[in-house]
């Protein structure tokens, strides 16, 4: 028990700045009756020492008995006083401020505008609405909301997008403020006022993805204790990646935080146009003709008149220029997607990009302006594609394919006619007479096969055009026949190399169907798979090639096929029931990518009758055929090395995977521990330090490295070949924006409200955030930081004292000869 007040030395109330307090303090009885008892012995102490002192000295004079007594006396008193235990007791208190967190969504769904734009806008400065980042600016540096919870709280400031950051700020209570000023302190971060903060830097939306429901659990778990009074979270609620809002509401309800959620942009879904996608090829013969199919996607603005521009830009060139335009109407119902098509022919080589863009006057109410373009890139090459035509024998479809291909102006065709003797002329370039060397082989980028007598080969042949295939990025077309495909069928040893190649499983139960003579003709029976793909087409208008097809009569005879391989796309069935397996129909058409290479498979010879509707759709059908298949090749820029990215389009952000295979002068993987490869960056800028592709071992001749692409835009990519006399490998791929906070462009009031449910806080819109302050309590509280007991009387002046007193008193009883 104290028998002194509490001292204070100071009084501070901001957070790590402390109050002392001294007490003085004695072991006393904590009862009545100890006290009692206490008491009573003392008195019976003092009287005993009191009759005895006088007793002994009733020889001596008044004086020096008084002597002898009072040093007796103060003995005793003093040794009463240690019983006692007189301590002093230190004590440090600390203050804890209430605490507010204030979450700022910085993802890119913030930039769009924070209300709807006015359906009578006819201007763009009428048009002109803030942001919603800009919303929250204005509210953070010119509303007095900061300065009203500094009052009671201790407020600090995080973003949030794909991660949370912070506190970038804390703005500590008013009273702290004020006493760290008139105490003269350094001035630091956490005494800046709102407008001193830059808060247009600090609030710049760049994340690419909304993860409001983790990242907001994580920020409850990171600041949770008893002072946090709530968290004001500044937001559209458009949550798109992570785990839910209901997890964060349940992890703020176990952990007893309030949230308030404070919404930003229109709870009404905004008008908005965008072009979605692009669908045009990358790699385009100079001279061939392509399609570019924008499609477009739009809300809020049904029946409305829009124009679609192409505009184009060659390198070097600053702007595009428009080069053609078509006035659409959108449809009238809601979201419906809508495809405009633009078909070009390139009239120059390189590159070129193609942007699409949406123009019009009955665009002044798109939420969202940035979705209006987009960018594709296409590589117009020159370099003739190089074919070889393998004949078992001369077939119609074979005639008809080599003249074709021998008038083509981008095609160089060679022919190795089986049946043929040395002397023979065909209409081709080169006419063979036998199986090319390897070298020869890897200078081709397209095999036509038609039922060819693979018995002429050797086992290294076939294996080498295996590999030509595999590692050498070839294409093959493999036409099934009569006279020797069967013999393939049943010796599958030793053409293992070959049936490899094949899309589809070869029956070799076959007697019946050669013996027995067709008689009717049957339509083709297509897969959607097969209506879908550009390379089957015969015009660029889908619809208008699908009905081409019906209109096609159809064939006699289809080779017998015992179903697809795993990874085989089947375009086509041949739906005679005669043929018909356990494994359905026979496949007419089917395709499959065969390591680095594509395979074709025609089940038919007599493809030749396409040309009864008209001769050129025959010619298109083969020419897109190869171009298709061939572009394993025709895209490597050098017989001896392919770049093979995973897909041609990345997102901001993500890894972006190289893998190169390449080639020796012999034609053979080429082995060495790495090879350097150039990358350009969007800006131009090279890639410091260059990257340096790995050998992979476990697949000879092929290298391998990645990195992140921190830059939206394109990224060129450049391989110097060894030893090859300076033949380089070249591609790119574009980096985008993602799209995922531009698919909702409106409030998501349901979510913020279902996020605050049972927290003890509210929703509120942006323009009632005067309201917040009053909202959340003051929890700040004081705690103890250190303690410390003194002990009084274990003093050495103590003991000296005690012992003076004994001995003064033995002395006199000493001279006195009282003892």
């Amino acid at each position: 028990m104290s028998f002194f007040s509490l001292i204070p030395d100071s009084l501070i109330l901001a957070v790590d700045e402390t109050t002392a307090f001294r007490s003085i303090e004695y072991d006393t009885p904590e009862s009545g009756w100890g006290w009692m008892l206490l008491l009573s012995g003392l008195i019976f102490v003092l009287v005993l020492s009191f009759r005895t002192s006088w007793k002994d000295s009733f020889q001596l004079s008044l004086p020096w008995r008084c002597w002898l007594i009072g040093l007796r006396l103060s003995v005793l008193v003093a040794l009463m006083i240690i019983v006692f235990n007189p301590h002093e007791r230190t004590q440090k208190m600390s203050f804890r401020p209430s605490r507010v967190a204030v979450l700022i969504d910085t993802s890119l769904s913030m930039r769009h505008p924070n209300q709807q734009i006015p359906v009578n806008s006819s201007s763009p400065a009428n048009r002109t609405v803030p942001s919603r980042m800009q919303a929250v600016e204005k509210l953070l540096s010119e509303s007095p909301l900061i300065t009203d919870l500094q009052k009671k709280h201790q407020v600090s400031v995080y973003t949030f997008d794909q991660n949370l950051t912070g506190p970038h700020h804390v703005f500590q209570r008013e009273q702290a403020t004020d006493i760290a000023i008139n105490q003269n302190l350094e001035p630091n971060t956490q005494r800046k006022t709102t407008s001193q903060i830059d808060w247009n830097s600090l609030l710049q939306p760049q994340g690419l993805e909304t993860r409001l429901g983790e990242l907001l659990g994580q920020l409850i778990r990171e600041i949770n204790g008893p002072t946090l009074s709530g968290i004001i979270i500044a937001t559209d609620g458009a949550s798109n990646a992570g785990t839910d809002l209901l997890s964060a509401n349940e992890t703020a309800k176990e952990s007893k935080v309030r949230l308030i959620t404070l919404g930003v942009g229109s709870p009404t879904k905004p008008a908005n146009v965008q072009v979605s996608k692009i669908i045009a090829p990358t790699d385009v013969q100079f001279g061939d003709s392509f399609e570019i199919t924008a499609l477009l996607q739009a809300v809020g603005m049904p029946g409305k008149n829009i124009t679609v521009e192409l505009l184009k830009k060659l390198e070097g060139e600053a702007q595009p220029t428009v080069v053609e335009s078509r006035d659409i109407l959108l449809p009238t119902e809601e979201g419906l997607p809508l495809d405009v098509k633009f078909e070009r022919i390139p009239s120059e080589e390189g590159e070129i990009s193609y942007v699409i863009r949406v123009r019009g006057n009955q665009l002044v109410q798109d939420a969202n302006a940035m979705d209006n373009e987009l960018e594709h890139s296409v590589n117009v090459f020159s370099r003739p594609t190089k074919v070889l035509i393998i004949a078992g024998g001369p077939m119609r479809d074979y005639r008809f394919a080599r003249t074709m291909l021998f008038r083509h102006p981008s095609i160089k065709s060679d022919v190795w006619l089986q049946t043929a003797s040395p002397g023979v002329t065909q209409d081709a370039d080169q006419m063979l007479f036998e199986f090319p060397e390897r070298t020869a082989l890897f200078e081709y980028d397209v095999i036509l096969a038609f039922d060819v007598n693979w018995e002429l080969l050797s086992q290294e042949q076939m294996q080498t055009l295996n590999e030509w295939v595999a590692t050498g990025g070839g294409g093959i077309a493999l036409v099934a026949g009569d006279v020797y495909t069967p013999k393939l069928a049943r010796d599958i040893e030793r053409f293992e190399p070959i049936l490899d190649l094949y899309p589809v499983a070869i029956n070799s139960f076959v007697r019946d169907y050669l013996d027995e003579e067709a008689t009717q003709i049957r339509r083709i029976e297509w897969t959607q798979a097969g209506l879908d793909i550009g390379s089957l087409m015969l015009t660029d208008d889908p619809a208008t090639s699908k009905q081409l097809w019906e209109n096609f009569p159809g064939m006699y005879r289809c080779y017998p096929s015992n179903g697809a391989k795993a990874a085989a796309t089947v375009y086509a069935y041949f739906p005679d029931p005669k043929t018909q397996t356990e494994f359905g129909f026979p496949i007419l058409m089917a395709s499959q990518y065969y390591g680095e290479g594509r395979c074709f498979y025609l089940g038919s010879p007599e493809l030749w009758r396409l040309r009864s509707i008209e001769e050129d759709y025959y010619d298109r059908f083969w020419t897109k055929l190869i171009r298709n298949i061939g572009q394993g090749r025709t895209k490597r820029g050098t017989k001896r090395g392919t770049l093979v990215l995973e897909r041609d389009e990345y997102l901001l952000g993500q890894t972006v995977s190289v893998r190169a295979r390449l080639l020796n002068p012999e034609f053979k993987p080429l082995i060495q521990e790495s090879v350097p490869m150039e990358v350009t960056d969007p800006r131009g800028r090279p890639l410091v330090p260059n990257l340096l592709l790995m050998h992979d071992r476990n697949r000879p001749g092929e290298y391998f490295t990645s990195f992140r692409a921190s830059l939206a835009g394109k990224y060129r990519f450049k391989i110097i070949v060894p030893n090859s006399k300076g033949q380089t490998v070249e591609g790119n791929l574009s980096v985008l924006l993602p799209r995922l906070e531009d698919e909702s462009l409106s409030q998501n009031v349901k979510g913020l409200k279902e996020l605050t449910l049972d927290t003890g806080g509210t929703y509120l819109a942006i323009d009632e955030a005067a309201q917040i302050p009053a909202l959340l309590p003051d929890l700040g509280e004081e705690f103890l930081v250190d303690e410390r007991l003194k002990t009084l009387w274990d003093q050495q002046w103590v003991f000296f004292l005690l012992a003076g007193l004994l001995a003064t008193e033995w002395l006199t009883r000493k001279l006195f000869k009282l003892s």
